[in-house]
């Protein structure tokens, strides 16, 4: 009996160690990994500031300097917008304005074209635009002249404008208008005379002037004088 009970005991303990060597192989092999850490030393402390003995002039000529270069830019920034200013009033006191040059040029020039007197006198036919220009040059070509003007305060403290340009038909007439305008008040003006000179013809009147008359009105001559006119009364 002690014979078998030793083979059943033995049978046992090899079944139980099958089937845990059984159970060992069917689970997943787990490992570990130990990783050693090492802490960073901590930075250094900042340097300690340097005594500086000009430490505070550097700092009130720094905050000198950016006062300067400040003011500088204001200037310059304020000096161009008075300019820009300046320039858009004369552009828009040039074109718009009733006393203005080109304003009152335009109104001269359709005045003279609207004139019968005028049209059969520079021989203008039915619909021809007369062309108006300034002064003539060496070239034969140009057309963009400078037209001659002058503003002037009289005694009584009235702005007038004197100005005088040509004029030119297809039927090769050539002509000098003269004129004179009056500036009532900064918005109005009117002209105090428009006359239309032709070589070897009588003068003519578009507008005729409004003050003692042909005593005053600038007769275009060869000598020299403001604007080519020769001004005063008259000599009989």
């Amino acid at each position: 009996m002690s014979a078998v009970r030793l083979l059943q005991l033995n049978a046992k303990a090899y079944t139980s160690l099958v089937i845990h060597r059984s159970a060992l192989m069917n689970q997943p092999f787990k490992h570990s990994r130990s990783y050693s850490t090492k802490t960073s030393p901590p930075p250094p402390p900042p340097p300690s500031p340097s005594k500086d003995k000009n430490a505070k002039g550097k700092v009130f000529l720094n905050r000198i300097s950016r006062a300067f270069t400040f003011s500088l830019s204001t200037v310059i920034v304020i000096g161009a917008s008075g300019v820009a200013l300046l320039v858009v009033y004369l552009i828009l006191s040039e074109l718009f304005l009733p006393s203005g040059d080109t304003k009152t040029f335009n109104k001269a020039v359709k005045l003279v074209e609207k004139n019968e007197q005028a049209r059969a006198l520079m021989k203008l036919t039915s619909g021809e635009r007369i062309r108006a220009y300034g002064e003539s040059v060496s070239g034969k070509w140009v057309r963009n002249r400078p037209v001659q003007s002058v503003r002037m305060r009289d005694q009584d403290g009235v702005d007038r404008l004197v100005m005088k340009f040509h004029v030119e038909s297809d039927a090769c007439m050539h002509g000098t208008v003269s004129l004179e305008q009056i500036d009532q008040s900064f918005w109005s003006s009117e002209f105090a005379y428009i006359a239309l000179d032709v070589p070897k013809k009588n003068r003519i009147y578009i507008i005729e002037p409004k003050f003692q008359a042909k005593n005053y009105v600038p007769k275009i001559t060869r000598q020299s004088g403001f604007l080519g006119l020769k001004w005063g009364p008259k000599k009989d």
